[in-house]
């Protein structure tokens, strides 16, 4: 089993150099499984939400900065729909993403302010899309800090509540920074986008900044583990070398954004080679996240 997972994981490592250079019985063991996959599922799909909150919006920058305009705004489509029907699947249940019905009080409280805030950016949003109007997009700019802060609270309750007897706390722990990355890597992309803009490119450019640090410092702890933090290090063989391979992409990628966060130039032909990068080292995170679900 591991000699083909390292035979697949030396082709994407090819690739990837090439971009970058009765009584109360006790659960059986079955039903403590599925209680955990189902906890872990959670976990994962609601910190996607957080990136989905941070790729519609860039992606509709992008598509306003003249960047693969047809594309980006189709992704964008695609990820403000895949959005709604994940928080609704939070909230109600969903048999298709793998989803129970909600049941605890601060979760529920959590996503329905989520919920509230998602109208104004999904309306915004969808304005946007359907005419690509710079009133829309500002909106957007203006609205998706929000979606974005009060689903990262929703996903801190998630983790304290499943981290609790339910799953290991460390896993969750390690699920959680691990999903937060994918955000990261979307949320950076779309300030140095913003950047370009007229809407408040200097904070948009300290919160560049911000977010690079944030996904270095994580990367790293997510390598080594980090005890005060409560991060394990990698639990397998197969978890590190995809963490490995997600360095390698970024080692492109982050002196690029140090740069435009410095000050540097945001043009369309550099955000397009961040997007193309970008979209791969998303790739490869997200096959990390999954890979600690399935731990």
């Amino acid at each position: 089993m591991r000699s083909k997972w390292v035979t697949d994981f030396a082709i994407r490592v090819l690739a990837c150099l090439a971009l970058t250079t009765g009584g109360l019985a006790a659960p059986s063991q079955a039903t403590a499984t599925i209680a955990q996959d189902a906890a872990k599922r959670k976990i994962n799909l609601a910190g996607r939400q957080r990136m989905l909150s941070q790729r519609i919006a860039m992606l509709s920058c992008m598509a306003d900065t003249d960047v693969l305009v047809d594309q980006s705004l189709a992704k964008a489509r695609a990820a403000t729909d895949l959005f709604d029907r994940t928080l609704t699947g939070l909230r109600q249940g969903s048999e298709d993403q793998g989803l129970a019905p909600e049941d605890n009080t601060g979760v529920l409280e959590a996503l329905t302010i989520v919920d509230r805030l998602w109208l104004g950016y999904g309306a915004a949003v969808n304005r946007y899309l359907e005419g690509q109007e710079e009133p829309a997009l500002r909106a957007i700019h203006l609205r998706n800090v929000a979606v974005l802060k009060n689903m990262n609270t929703a996903v801190g309750i998630m983790e304290r509540t499943y981290g609790e007897g339910l799953i290991s706390a460390d896993i969750a722990a390690a699920l959680n920074i691990a999903g937060r990355q994918r955000m990261l890597i979307m949320k950076a992309l779309k300030e140095a986008c913003m950047a370009g803009r007229s809407f408040d490119p200097q904070e948009d450019r300290r919160a560049l900044a911000r977010t690079v640090s944030l996904f270095e410092s994580s990367l790293y702890k997510l390598r080594t583990g980090n005890e005060w933090d409560g991060i394990v290090a990698p639990p397998s063989f197969e978890i590190e070398m995809q963490l490995e391979l997600v360095q390698m992409v970024w080692d492109w990628m982050g002196p690029q954004l140090h740069e435009i966060a410095g000050g540097g130039a945001a043009g369309p032909e550099a955000l397009t080679r961040l997007l193309y990068h970008g979209e791969v080292a998303l790739r490869e995170m997200n096959a990390a996240v999954w890979m600690y679900e399935h731990f």
